[in-house]
């Protein structure tokens, strides 16, 4: 595990991991910047692993947590799978299940 592995939800009301990247430009100013995968999808999405991107701004973050172990045994996995089409099963396997987004 990367010690820079952090849960964060945004403003937007996306809960992402990401395991946070040092880059100088996205430091200045003030972008979260690394290796991102969104937790909370709907059932008709799939989870996407992103690799060195500036995910958001500092301001719109709204909180910051360490992620449990089933999340970071997900982010693993989804490092060398890349994308998995969304699945109850899945969700439940890592109990990623509470961030489906409801299909309104």
């Amino acid at each position: 595990m990367s010690k820079n592995l952090i849960k964060i939800v945004t403003s937007f009301q996306n809960t992402w991991l990401i395991d946070v990247k040092k880059e100088l430009f996205y430091e200045e100013n003030q972008i979260l910047f690394g290796d991102t995968l969104r937790l909370s999808i709907s059932k008709n999405d799939s989870y996407y692993f992103a690799e060195n991107i500036g995910l958001t701004h500092e301001k719109d973050i709204l909180s910051k947590e360490t992620p449990t172990e089933e999340e970071i045994t997900f982010f693993n996995n989804m490092r060398s799978e890349r994308e998995k089409i969304f699945s109850l099963t899945l969700a439940k396997e890592h109990n990623i299940d509470h961030y489906i987004i409801p299909n309104d």
